[in-house]
């Protein structure tokens, strides 16, 4: 991924829990740097915090809507994201299976009417080696709200 920044969008979610929504996988070839997160609700005017946490799995989450990364930079030149979708790999939704949690980062809270970003300075990045999984998941279970935003990555 040379020079590639790439973002793994989460659009209109619903009936999230305190399950994985999100994951990124790496091949064998390449790692990544997680760049920032995005994540924000479209339908409620109530005030609630909440908690998000990236966790580091040795196996994979099943998740139901393979997401394949897309380039930020639209042109003639861009990369494509080596990170393809599948339902274990680069996925988004509520997670029917939890792969094993390795090691678990919990993300500043933050107040759903607000949203959430995080972009933690390049000393502070989370980096992904090859071969790993990475998954966002709230800490408890959120309001019911409808989420978007993305993972950014390099």
């Amino acid at each position: 991924m040379a020079g590639g920044t790439f973002v793994l969008p989460i659009a209109a979610l619903t009936s999230l829990t305190a399950v994985p929504f999100a994951q990124l996988a790496t091949p064998a070839t390449v790692g990544i740097e997680i760049l920032g997160i995005e994540l924000g609700q479209e339908t409620s005017e109530t005030s609630q915090q909440e908690i998000l946490t990236l966790i580091h799995r040795s196996t994979a989450s099943t998740l139901p809507t393979s997401t394949t990364p897309i380039p930020l930079f639209m042109r003639a030149t861009a990369i494509a994201s080596l990170l393809t979708g599948s339902t274990t790999t680069n996925a988004t939704g509520i997670a029917t299976v939890t792969g094993t949690a390795v090691d678990t980062i919990q993300l500043p809270t933050f107040n759903v009417i607000n949203g959430f970003l995080w972009y933690p300075p390049a000393d502070m990045r989370v980096t992904l080696a090859p071969s790993r999984f990475l998954t966002l998941q709230f800490k408890t279970a959120p309001a019911a709200n409808t989420w978007s935003g993305g993972i950014y990555f390099k």
